[in-house]
């Protein structure tokens, strides 16, 4: 069975997009949240019946399961077998949420309420499923996840489920909900944390599958689009180690956990965005068609320089300097450094950046700057033989750059400029590092007017 992650859905209609999709990758499981129509709903009956509001909360139940009802109606408008389903489905959700209503509400059914939001959603898509004429059901999530007494998924109990789902699973595509589990106390909450990637990588893992796939929203990066037929595949692959940099250069593939789990298990992972552009994430690539392979861009930084007081020894110095950074848990995208001097390009909010500066301040001198950008070009560098942070700086001649970083990996060089110069500097780069074989092929040299790179 092949596991779908579509997390990061907030609406019905973006799952109808994907329905022939979802079509051709039977046996399927699709893990899917609460669509944002519902959720705000649950939360808005749950503040009304903290209040005491009984009457403002039965019409706020009326009015959501009217409005589920229609939307099943738009798309059912038979009344067929699949009307039923959907109908049975809901009409069961929303007695236990009535039955929730009129009991003395506490923080756990407020729990159990807004769980209740993934469960319809689930349902309106296994409806909309069979509406196209695609053999779906609803699975219950709390019977697949389970948590250990220390609150994480009980990797073991989660495997036997998941192996017993899959003998008597009959239908071809199955609608779970994302992050609802069960705990160590038999009680049906979601999963701490709230990493819905992570979360469906554990499901995979369970039901041993080859490959996850999830729908992604990662924005601001570059690839090379090779393929000028449009029959032909135009998917781009990443290994595990590039995925790995692309995600610290702030791309937002997949959480750093669900890769180390996909890493660890061998598992591939599909990445689809809304207009059907494929990634793949997998463990190892035999054959390399770019030196560069994408180029991606990180706005709204902030770029610090820290230049030693004296106060300290030098050898304290990068220590007490981390040690501060780590207590208010800011993340540090790029950064070089030598004994008395520091430069890092980090993202905070201006409450932090003061905390830090008076912090900072006991033993260095500072200068800060907003408005950064950061860029990374990712690929197949080895930085023995590749003279690549020469060619960004003479790329980028007529710009200043901030920082530069590489040599940490063989995948990555980063800088940081103004955020000003970042569309120009993007172009640049891309034409040249993204456009070198297109170059080669066409005799072109325009990147915005020959050359596809592709901002998913």
């Amino acid at each position: 069975m092949k596991v779908c992650n579509l997390g990061t859905v907030t609406h019905l209609e973006d799952i109808m997009q994907m329905s022939d999709y979802i079509y051709t990758e039977a046996p399927l499981l699709i893990i899917v949240p609460a669509f944002d129509r519902i959720k705000r709903s649950l939360q808005e009956i749950s503040i009304h019946l903290f209040r005491a509001e009984q009457e403002k909360a039965s019409q706020a139940i009326l009015h959501l399961e009217k409005h589920c009802m229609e939307t099943v109606s738009g798309f059912l408008p038979d009344h067929g077998s699949a009307f039923e389903f959907a109908q049975t489905q809901i009409t069961s959700n929303f007695q236990h949420i009535r039955q929730l209503a009129n009991s003395t509400f506490s923080q756990s059914d407020e729990r159990r309420l807004l769980i209740s939001g993934e469960y319809i959603s689930s349902a309106l898509v296994a409806a909309y499923l069979k509406s196209r004429h695609i053999d779906a059901t609803v699975a219950d999530a709390a019977t697949l996840m389970h948590l250990d007494a220390d609150g994480k998924p009980d990797l073991e109990t989660i495997c036997q489920q998941a192996q017993a789902f899959a003998q008597t699973a009959q239908a071809a595509v199955y609608v779970t909900q994302s992050l609802v589990c069960q705990n160590a106390y038999g009680e049906v909450e979601y999963i701490a944390k709230g990493d819905s990637c992570a979360y469906a990588m554990y499901l995979a893992i369970a039901f041993r599958a080859q490959e996850l796939v999830q729908r992604i929203q990662a924005k601001e990066i570059y690839i090379p689009n090779d393929n000028q037929k449009p029959e032909e595949s135009n998917d781009t692959m990443f290994s595990f180690e590039e995925a790995e940099s692309l995600i610290n250069a702030g791309v937002r593939l997949v959480s750093p956990r669900s890769l180390s789990l996909a890493h660890q298990y061998q598992i591939s992972i599909r990445l689809i965005n809304g207009q059907g552009r494929i990634i793949h994430l997998v463990s190892e690539i035999q054959e390399e068609t770019h030196t560069v392979k994408a180029i991606t861009a990180r706005k709204h930084i902030t770029y610090i320089r820290l230049h030693s007081s004296g106060s300290v020894s030098s050898f304290r110095f990068l220590e007490k300097t981390l040690t501060v950074f780590a207590k208010y848990k800011v993340s540090i995208y790029l950064m070089t450094s030598s004994s008395t001097n520091i430069s890092m390009a980090i993202e905070t909010d201006t409450e932090t950046l003061s905390l830090l500066r008076r912090e900072l301040s006991g033993f260095a001198e500072l200068i800060t700057e907003n408005n950064i950008a950061t860029i990374s070009i990712l690929g197949k560098l080895n930085w023995g033989d590749s003279d690549a942070s020469s060619r960004i700086i003479e790329l980028l001649h007529d710009i200043p750059i901030l920082m530069i970083s590489y040599g940490n990996d063989n995948h990555c060089v980063s800088i940081a400029i103004r955020q000003s110069d970042c569309k120009y500097a993007l172009c640049t780069l891309s034409d040249h590092f993204l456009g070198t074989d297109f170059t080669h092929e066409n005799g072109s040299h325009s990147f915005s007017e020959e050359y596809n790179a592709f901002i998913i």
